[in-house]
C-alpha cells in the first residue's frame, strides 16, 4: 500500500500493521479534547484520503473483529481506559468512513474509489459488522451499510441481503440465548438501515426491485420474527422485566423495517395475504398494548417499568404510523380495514377508550397516540370522497368492491348523531385550554401560541390535529356541524359571565368562540356576527378580571377571523377601538399580540378605508411602537413589525408625524437583532416601505440606510444569504427617492457586479438598480462602472434567458439616450454580438425588436461606428443581410410600440444616400415609412381661410412632445403600461408611487429624438438631400420604382403637416409660418439627438 512508505520501513504484515497503528493514532488524536490536536489530526487524515488503501484501512479500524482482534493494535486491553480509547477509535473510524462514502463512493464521481478498494471495504463490513457491542459504533456501521446498499445493491453487492437474512435466521434458531438476542438486535438494526436506504430509491426499476425483495422477506420478518417477539414481550412483561424489555426493543426494530416493507415494498398489498393479515394483527396488538400501558401506569412505578412504558409507547406510535402511511399510500388496500379503523380511532379518542389515554382530571397522558388516531379519522373522512368508477362489463373489479364497501362503512359510521357527538367532544373536551397550556401562557407569554406557519403541524401536535379534524368535519358534514355549533353559540349567548365567574365557564366560552372562528367562512349568512359583537362580545372584552384575559384574547382573535367573512363596514371602528383597548401596556403579552395580528388583518382587508381609520391611527401606531419596544423575542418583534410596516403602506398620506419616531428607533432595533437574521429581514422590509412612503428621505436616516444596504449586499458577510434580496429592494427604493448621487451611494455599487456574477437569482433587480443609477447620474456611474458592466453583459449573453438579454439591452438604450457619445463608446464592445444576432435572425420578434433598437440608435448617433461594427462581422454580406432582416422584421413590431417604428424610420431616413445597396431597398423602406406615418400622424380639421363650409385636413406627429403636460396626455392615450416607450420603463413596477426616478425618466423621454423630431420634417429633409446627391433625373427614376399610392400618401403627409403646438390655430393662417420655424430648427434637433 502506498501509505506504507510514509509509515516506516518493512514489508508484508509488518508494514500493514504499522500503517494501521499510524492511522489509529491519528484517529485517536481526532477525539482529543484539545482543539489544536484535533485540527492537526483532521488535516493529516484529509491528506491521506487521496492515497490508495486509506479507506480500506479505515474500514478495518472501524470493526471490532469477531475473532477477538481489536481495532487498534490487535491485543485486548487490560485497562478500562485502553478499552475506551479503542472504542473512540472505532467510532471515529466509522464516522470518517461514513462521511467519506458521500464524496468517494458514487459511480462516475470525480474522486471515485477504485473497484478493488470498494470490494475490500464491503467484505470487511459484511464479515465483522455484527461483532460491535457498543451501540453508538454499531449505529454508525449500520448507517454506513445502508448508504453503501443504496448505490451498490444488488448490482455490485448481491450477497448483502442474503447474508443478512441468513445470519438473522441463524440467530432466530438460537433465540433463547442472551448473546444470541444481542446479536439478533445488531443484525436487525443493520437490516433496518439497509431496507430504509433501498426504500428511498425513486427510479422505477429500483422500486420494482425493492417490491420483489419485499415479497421475499416480508413473511419471514412478520411471522417468524416480529410476531414471536411481540408475543414474548406480552407474555414476560409481568414476570421478567429485563427479558420483556429486550424482546420489545427487538420487536420495535423489526417494526421499523416492516413499516418500510408495507408502505414501499408492495405495489398492491390487498393482493398479499401476508400483508393483509399483518395489518389486521396490528389492530389487535395495538389494543393489547394500550391496555397493557394502562395497567402498567396504574401499577407501582419502578425504573424498569418506566423504561418499559417509554419503549411501549414508541412501539405503539410506530404501529400507528404504519397504518396511517398505508392509508395515505395504498388507500385501496386500506379500504378493507376502514370499519375497524373507524371504530378503533373513535373508541380511543372520543368514546369509552379515552380512559386509557387520559388521566382522571381529563389531562391527556398519551398525546402522540391521540394525534395519530385523530389523523387516521381525518384521513378516512376525506377518503369518503373517493370516486368509484362505473363497473366494467365483466362486473366490478376487486378495487371497486373494496372502495364501495369502504364508502358504505363510511356512510354508516358518520351518521348525523355520530358527527354531532364528535363535534360536542371536540368543542367541550379538546378545544378547552389545558392546565399545561395555561402554565405555558404564564411562563412564556411571548412564546405562547406563536403561529407555526401552517405546513404539517397537524401531524405532530395535538391541538393542530384536532383543529384539522374539526375543519374536515365541516367540509364533509357542513349542515350537521353548522347546526351543532350554532347550538353552542346560543348556549354561550345565554351564559352571562361576571368578573367572579369560575375558570371552567370561561374556558367553555373560549372553546365555543374558538369553534366559531376556526370555521368562520361556513357561517356566512348563518350567524349575525355584527349583532353578536355589539351585544355581548365587546362587553366581555372590556371585563378586566384576571381570568377574563383568556376571553379577551379569544374575542379579538375571533374578530380577526371574521374580517374577511362578514364584518360590516360600520362596525370597523368598533374593531379598531377593541384592538386599541387590548394593546394597552397593562394587558399581557399574548393578548396584545392577538390584537396586533387582528389589526393586521383589518388593515390588509379589501374594504379597508384609510379615512375611517385615520382617527385611530396615531394611538394605534404608538401602542404598536410601545409593544415593539417591550417585546424581547425575535418572533414577537417580527409580528409587530409586520403590522407596523403594513400601517406605513396603507396610511402613507398620514404617516410622516409618526415616521420620525419610528425611524429613530429602527437603528437601535437593528443593533439588537444582530443574531436574528429573520428579524433583520423584517426591519429591511420596514425601511423599504418607509422610504417609498415618505419619498424625501431625512438626512439623519441616510447613513443608517447606507450601512444596512452595505451589510445586506456584501457577499463577504455570512448574513447576506438571508438579507440580500430584501437589501436590494431597499437599495432600489433609496435610489428611486434620491435626488443626487452621493459618494456613499456610488460606493455601494462595488457590490452590484459580484452579486450577479455569483448567481442570476437577483439579476432582474440588480439590472433595475443599474438602470436607476444611470438615470440618477450617468456620467458618474458609467465612468466608474460602465465598462465592467458591459464586459459582464458580453460574457453573459450566451448563458442567460431572453428576459435577461432584453433587460440588458434596455440599459444599453438608456445609456445611448442619456449621453450619446459616452454611451456609444461604452456599448461598443457589445455591438458585434447584437449585429450578429440580427444577421442570424434566430431570435423571437420581441428580442429581435430590441436588437434592432440598438442598431437604430447606433445608426442615428454615429454612422461611422455603425459601419465599423458591420465590417467587424465575419460575413461579407453583413450590411445587406442586416438591412434585409431589418426590413423583414419591421412589420412584426407590435402596433403598441409606435415609438419603435418611428425610431426605425428615422434610422432608415438617416442613411438615404447614393449607395446602390441602399437605393435598391428604398421602395421597401418608403413603404414601411408610409405604414408608420399612418400610425403616428394624427389628423385634425380647421376651417378654410375664405370661411367656406369645407374643411382642410392638417396632420401632426402625435409622438412629438414639448413639455410634461403633453407627456401626461400621451401616457393617458397609450394607457398605463400599454407597451409604449413612454410608459414601458421596466423599473416602474418597483415604484408603485411617484418617485424622483419617475421624474428623471420623464425628462429622458423629453430629450429623446423620437419624441422631439417630427418624422415628416426629417423625412422631407433627407429626401431633399438625396435628390441633391442623385440629381433630379436619377431621383425621379428612383421614385418611379415606389408604389404610386405609397408615394402619394407620403407626399400628402409632408405637405399637410403642421407643428403639433400650432394645430389649434391651423385655420388662422399661421400654420405655414410655424412650419418654417420647425424647418429652421430641425438640423439642431437631429444634432442634439
Amino acid at each position: 500500500m502506498a501509505m506504507a512508505t510514509g509509515a516506516g520501513s518493512g514489508s508484508g504484515t509488518g508494514a500493514g500493521a504499522s500503517v494501521e497503528q499510524l492511522v489509529a493514532q491519528t484517529l485517536q488524536a481526532a477525539t482529543n479534547p484539545s482543539h489544536e490536536i484535533v485540527q492537526k489530526a483532521e488535516a493529516q487524515l484529509r491528506e491521506w484520503e487521496q492515497q490508495p488503501g486509506f479507506f480500506p484501512t479505515i474500514a478495518r479500524l472501524s470493526m471490532r473483529r469477531s475473532d477477538g482482534v481489536g481495532g487498534v493494535d490487535g491485543q485486548s486491553s487490560a485497562s478500562s481506559s485502553a478499552a475506551d480509547s479503542e472504542v473512540k477509535v472505532r467510532w471515529m473510524a466509522a464516522v470518517y468512513l461514513k462521511n467519506g462514502v458521500e464524496r468517494y463512493w458514487r459511480p462516475n464521481s470525480r474522486q471515485e474509489l477504485p473497484a478493488e478498494q470498494k470490494q475490500q471495504i464491503r467484505e470487511v463490513l459484511l464479515r465483522h459488522y455484527d461483532a460491535e457491542e457498543v451501540p453508538q459504533v454499531a449505529l454508525q456501521i449500520a448507517v454506513l451499510l445502508g448508504r453503501l446498499a443504496r448505490t451498490d445493491y444488488p448490482r455490485f453487492w448481491p450477497e448483502l441481503l442474503p447474508t443478512l437474512m441468513k445470519q438473522l435466521q441463524a440467530c432466530n434458531a438460537e433465540a433463547g440465548a442472551a448473546d444470541s438476542a444481542a446479536l439478533q438486535q445488531r443484525i436487525l438494526i443493520a437490516l433496518h438501515y439497509v431496507l430504509k436506504a433501498l426504500a428511498s430509491r425513486r427510479l422505477m426499476a429500483e422500486q420494482r426491485a425493492f417490491e420483489e425483495l419485499g415479497s421475499q422477506i416480508f413473511g419471514y420478518l412478520a411471522w417468524d420474527v416480529w410476531a414471536p417477539l411481540t408475543a414474548r414481550f406480552l407474555q414476560l412483561v409481568r414476570k421478567e422485566e429485563a427479558l420483556a424489555l429486550n424482546a420489545l426493543q427487538r420487536a420495535y426494530v423489526v417494526m421499523r423495517s416492516l413499516r418500510k416493507l408495507v408502505v414501499y415494498g408492495c405495489a398492491k398489498p390487498y393482493k398479499s395475504t401476508d400483508h393483509m393479515n399483518f395489518v389486521e394483527q396490528l389492530f389487535q396488538r395495538l389494543r393489547q398494548c394500550l391496555e397493557l400501558r394502562y395497567e402498567l401506569r396504574l401499577g407501582s412505578a419502578t425504573p424498569g417499568t418506566a423504561t418499559i412504558l417509554a419503549e411501549l409507547e414508541r412501539f405503539v406510535i410506530k404501529m400507528m404510523k404504519t397504518l396511517n402511511e398505508l392509508m395515505e399510500r395504498h388507500s385501496v388496500s386500506f379500504a378493507r380495514f376502514v370499519p375497524v379503523a373507524l371504530e378503533f380511532s373513535f373508541h380511543y379518542v372520543f368514546h369509552e377508550g379515552t380512559g386509557l389515554i387520559f388521566d382522571a382530571g381529563d389531562r391527556i397522558n398519551f398525546s402522540n397516540f391521540a394525534i395519530q388516531a385523530l389523523n387516521m379519522l381525518k384521513g378516512i373522512m376525506l377518503s369518503g370522497n373517493d370516486s368509484i368508477s362505473a363497473p366494467p362489463e365483466g362486473g366490478p373489479s376487486v378495487e371497486d368492491e373494496l372502495l364501495a364497501n369502504a364508502a358504505q362503512s363510511h356512510a354508516k359510521f358518520f351518521t348525523a348523531e355520530r358527527v354531532t357527538y364528535i363535534c360536542e367532544k371536540i368543542v367541550t373536551h379538546y378545544f378547552l385550554l389545558t392546565q399545561q397550556e395555561l402554565e405555558e401562557w404564564q411562563q412564556d407569554p411571548e412564546g405562547y401560541d406563536q403561529d407555526d406557519g401552517g405546513g404539517d403541524a397537524w401531524k405532530y401536535a395535538l391541538r393542530p390535529s384536532v383543529e384539522t379534524l374539526y375543519f374536515t368535519c365541516f367540509t364533509q358534514h357542513s349542515q350537521v356541524m353548522i347546526q351543532e355549533v350554532l347550538r353552542f353559540v346560543r348556549r354561550a349567548q345565554q351564559l352571562q359571565l361576571t368578573p367572579e365567574s369560575d375558570l371552567k365557564a370561561i374556558l367553555l366560552k373560549d372553546a365555543i368562540y374558538n369553534a366559531v372562528g376556526q370555521a368562520a367562512f361556513h357561517f356566512f349568512n348563518k350567524l349575525d356576527f355584527g349583532a353578536w359583537l355589539t351585544s355581548q362580545l365587546l362587553a366581555e372584552l372590556r371585563v378586566d378580571a384576571p381570568n377574563f384575559r383568556i376571553l379577551r384574547r379569544r374575542i379579538i382573535w375571533l374578530v380577526g377571523h371574521w374580517v374577511g367573512v362578514q364584518l360590516p363596514r360600520e362596525l370597523r371602528p368598533l374593531a379598531y377601538e377593541a384592538c386599541l383597548h387590548l394593546l394597552r401596556p397593562q394587558e399581557d403579552m399574548p393578548t396584545r399580540l392577538a390584537a396586533a395580528r387582528t389589526l393586521n388583518l383589518l388593515i390588509d382587508d379589501f374594504e379597508f378605508m384609510p379615512e375611517a381609520f385615520h382617527p385611530y391611527f396615531p394611538s394605534l401606531f404608538e401602542a404598536l411602537f410601545l409593544l415593539l419596544h417591550e417585546a424581547a423575542e425575535c418572533d414577537t418583534k417580527i409580528v409587530v413589525l409586520g403590522t407596523m410596516t403594513l400601517l406605513v403602506e396603507k396610511m402613507s398620506e398620514y404617516i410622516e408625524p409618526q415616521a420620525l419616531q419610528f425611524i429613530a428607533y429602527l437603528p437601535l432595533l437593528w443593533r439588537e437583532s444582530e443574531e436574528y437574521d429573520l428579524l433583520r429581514c423584517a426591519i429591511i422590509g420596514t425601511l423599504e416601505q418607509l422610504v417609498r412612503t415618505i419619498r424625501d428621505v431625512p438626512e439623519p436616516m441616510k447613513p443608517f440606510l447606507y450601512s444596512v444596504i452595505e451589510l445586506s449586499t456584501d457577499l463577504q458577510q455570512h448574513s447576506h444569504v438571508y438579507l440580500i434580496e430584501d437589501g436590494i429592494m431597499l437599495w432600489l427604493a433609496v435610489i428611486g427617492n434620491s435626488t443626487a448621487l452621493t459618494p456613499e451611494l456610488l460606493a455601494l455599487c462595488d457590490h452590484l457586479l459580484p452579486i450577479i456574477e455569483m448567481s442570476s437569482e437577483n439579476l432582474r433587480t440588480v439590472l433595475q438598480l443599474i438602470h436607476a443609477y444611470i438615470l440618477l447620474d450617468a456620467q458618474a456611474y458609467l465612468s466608474r462602472y460602465g465598462e465592467g458592466f458591459v464586459a459582464y453583459c458580453v460574457r453573459s449573453f450566451e448563458d442567460i434567458r431572453v428576459e435577461g438579454i432584453i433587460a440588458m439591452l434596455r440599459i444599453f438604450e438608456t445609456c445611448l439616450k442619456t449621453d450619446a457619445a459616452m454611451g456609444l463608446r461604452l456599448v461598443r464592445p457589445a455591438l458585434p454580438f447584437v449585429f450578429q444576432q440580427v444577421y442570424l435572425k434566430q431570435e423571437y420578434p420581441m428580442t429581435m425588436g430590441w436588437y434592432l433598437t440598438i442598431v437604430a440608435r447606433t445608426l442615428l448617433i454615429d454612422q461611422s461606428v455603425f459601419m465599423s461594427v458591420v465590417q467587424q462581422l465575419p460575413q461579407a454580406d453583413a450590411l445587406a443581410r442586416i438591412l434585409d432582416v431589418w426590413i423583414e422584421m419591421f412589420p412584426m413590431v407590435p402596433d403598441t410600440h409606435a415609438e419603435k417604428r418611428k425610431l426605425f424610420c428615422l434610422a432608415f431616413a438617416s442613411i438615404f444616400g447614393s449607395n446602390e445597396l441602399l437605393l435598391a431597398r428604398l421602395p421597401h423602406i418608403l413603404q414601411l415609412v408610409d405604414e408608420t406615418l399612418g400610425e403616428v400622424m394624427d389628423k385634425q380639421y380647421a376651417a378654410a381661410e375664405e370661411g367656406a363650409s369645407k374643411t382642410t385636413p392638417r396632420f401632426y406627429d402625435s409622438l412629438v412632445i414639448h413639455d410634461e403636460h403633453e407627456l401626461d396626455e400621451l401616457q393617458q392615450q397609450l394607457g398605463s403600461g400599454g407597451g409604449g416607450g413612454v410608459s414601458e420603463d421596466f423599473h416602474a413596477k418597483s415604484f408603485p408611487a411617484k418617485t424622483y426616478h419617475d421624474d428623471r425618466h420623464r425628462q429622458l423621454v423629453l430629450k429623446d429624438p423620437v419624441y422631439k423630431i417630427p418624422l415628416t420634417e426629417y423625412l422631407k429633409w433627407q429626401l431633399q438631400s438625396l435628390q441633391a446627391q442623385l440629381g433630379s433625373q436619377r431621383y425621379e427614376q428612383l421614385l418611379c420604382s415606389v408604389v404610386p399610392e405609397v408615394l402619394e400618401r407620403i407626399t400628402m403627409y409632408i405637405e399637410q403637416t403642421v407643428p403639433k403646438a400650432c394645430v389649434v390655430c391651423a385655420g388662422s393662417g399661421s400654420g405655414s409660418g410655424s412650419g418654417a420655424t420647425a424647418d429652421d430648427t430641425l438640423a439642431e434637433q437631429v444634432e442634439s439627438g
